[in-house]
C-alpha cells in the first residue's frame, strides 16, 4: 500500500507539478496547489485576488501586483459602487481589511458592503462613517491634515501660504486657551480680527492681549509665531484670507471632525475591519484623504500589508494629494486604489499620469455605460496584458478561503 501511494504522488507531481499555464494574468493559489506554474514566471500559481471574468477565464493577481496602485475611470457612480464591492469582497477572501472613502454625492454604500461582507462572516464588522449625519465619535485629524487639506482644494498659492502661517498661531492660542482650532480658524480669518493679529493683539475669552503688555516670554513667543504672517506681502495675504474665509464657517461648524480626539484612522488600518467614509463636501474628502495618507505615511514599511485603501477622488481637488496617498500606500505596503471620472481634469490627469500599474476603464455603449464591463489594463513588468472583463459576483459560501472564489464561472 504504502509503495502503491508513493507511486500515486510521483506520478501525480509528475503530471501536474511541472504543468505549465499561461493565464489571462496570474494563475490562482488553488491551481498552483495542484502543481499549475505559471508560464512567464514559472512559478506555482499564488494569486489570491480575483479581479474580473475574462472570455479566456477567470483573472486573478497577487497582492503585490495590486499593492503597485489601482486607478479606475468611470462616470457611472453605479459602476464605481461595483468597483468597491469587488474590492471589499477581494479584501474579505485575503481575510483584510478595507477603507472605503466613497463620493460625497453618493448614497451610502454600508447596505452594499454588508451583502459582499455577509458570506465571509465579517458584515457585522463594517463601520459606517456618514459626515452628512455628524457621526459619532467625530474622526480624529491634526493641524497638519488641515494645512494639507486646504492646500488641496486649489485655492491659491496665497491662502496655502496664510493657512501654512496662520495654523501655528491658532494651535498656540487653542493650547494656551483650551479653546478649539476650528473655531479660531473662523475668529481670526475675520477681516477685524486679522487687521488687529497683525498689529500683535487679538480678543479672546472677551480679553484683549497684545503682545506689548504681555509678560515677557508670552509675548516674545507671540511675535515669533506671528512673524511669518507678517512676512507674507500684504496683498497677497488679503487675497489668501478672503480664499479662507469661504472655507472658515464650514470648519467651525463640522462637529464630524476634532483636533483632540476620536476615531484614529491608523488605529482602523492596523486593526483591519472594514470602514466605510462617505465625506459631505469637498473640504471634507480633502481632510479624509489628506487624513488616511498621513495613517499610511507614518506607518513602517509593509505595516499595512494587509490593507486596502479605496478613495472615489473627486475633480475639485488638486490632484497633488492622489500621488502623495499612492507614494505613501506603497511605502506602506498597503493597496491603493483611486476612482476617477472617465476624463478627468487637466490637473489631475497631469498629477496621477506616473501613478497606479493597474487600470480599468468602464466600457462605453450607445446605451450609455456597459454594466460590470470594462478594459483591465495592466503594466506590471512581469505581467501585462489589456483584456476586457466582467466584475464577478461574490459567491453564496460562508467558506472565506480562495477556493470560494474558484468555484465562479
Amino acid at each position: 500500500m504504502i509503495l502503491a501511494y508513493a507511486g500515486y504522488r510521483y506520478l501525480r507531481h509528475f503530471t501536474y507539478g511541472w504543468r505549465t499555464w499561461r493565464a489571462p494574468a496570474r494563475i490562482p493559489l488553488h491551481l498552483g496547489r495542484r502543481g499549475y506554474r505559471d508560464a512567464t514566471t514559472r512559478r506555482r500559481g499564488d494569486a489570491t485576488w480575483p479581479v474580473g471574468l475574462a472570455a479566456t477565464g477567470q483573472v486573478w493577481l497577487r497582492r503585490e501586483d495590486l499593492v503597485q496602485g489601482l486607478s479606475v475611470f468611470s462616470e457611472g457612480p453605479a459602476w464605481h459602487t461595483e468597483i468597491a464591492a469587488n474590492l471589499v469582497f477581494g479584501a474579505c477572501l485575503n481575510r483584510m481589511g478595507a477603507i472605503i472613502v466613497q463620493s460625497a454625492d453618493a448614497d451610502m454604500m454600508t447596505d452594499q458592503l454588508a451583502e459582499v461582507a455577509r458570506p465571509f462572516g465579517r458584515d457585522g464588522e463594517i463601520r459606517a462613517i456618514d459626515f452628512q449625519q455628524a457621526p459619532r465619535p467625530p474622526l480624529l485629524i491634526t493641524t497638519a491634515t488641515l494645512a494639507d487639506a486646504i492646500a488641496d482644494l486649489r485655492l491659491g498659492p496665497e491662502a496655502s501660504a496664510v493657512n501654512r502661517a496662520l495654523l501655528p498661531i491658532i494651535d498656540m492660542l487653542a493650547s494656551r486657551y483650551r479653546k478649539s482650532s476650528l473655531d479660531l480658524y473662523q475668529a481670526l480669518t475675520d477681516e477685524t480680527a486679522f487687521k488687529r493679529l497683525l498689529s500683535g493683539e487679538y480678543e479672546i475669552a472677551r480679553k484683549n492681549v497684545s503682545a506689548d503688555t504681555a509678560s515677557l516670554a508670552d509675548g516674545a513667543a507671540f511675535r515669533a509665531v506671528l512673524k511669518p504672517l507678517k512676512e507674507i506681502p500684504k496683498d497677497q495675504r488679503e487675497t489668501g484670507r478672503k480664499a479662507l474665509v469661504a472655507h472658515a464657517g464650514e470648519l467651525a461648524a463640522l462637529t464630524s471632525m476634532s483636533l483632540t480626539s476620536g476615531l484614529d484612522l491608523k488605529k482602523a488600518l492596523l486593526a483591519g475591519g472594514l470602514v466605510c467614509i462617505r465625506p459631505s463636501s469637498p473640504l471634507t474628502t480633502a481632510l479624509v484623504i489628506a487624513r488616511c495618507t498621513e495613517a499610511l505615511a507614518s506607518m513602517a514599511p509593509g505595516q499595512a500589508a494587509h490593507t486596502l485603501v479605496h478613495i472615489v477622488y473627486p475633480d475639485v481637488l488638486s490632484g497633488v494629494s492622489a500621488q502623495r496617498f499612492r507614494e505613501a500606500a506603497a511605502k506602506a505596503g498597503a493597496i491603493g486604489s483611486l476612482a476617477h471620472s472617465a476624463r478627468p481634469a487637466h490637473h489631475v490627469r497631469k498629477a496621477i499620469r506616473k501613478g497606479g500599474a493597474l487600470r480599468i476603464h468602464s466600457r462605453k455603449a450607445k446605451g450609455g455605460i456597459v454594466p460590470l464591463r470594462g478594459k483591465f489594463v495592466s503594466t506590471v513588468k512581469d505581467c501585462p496584458f489589456i483584456l476586457d472583463i466582467g466584475l464577478p459576483n461574490a459567491p453564496e459560501t460562508t467558506n472565506s478561503g480562495t477556493d470560494a472564489y474558484a468555484s465562479v464561472s
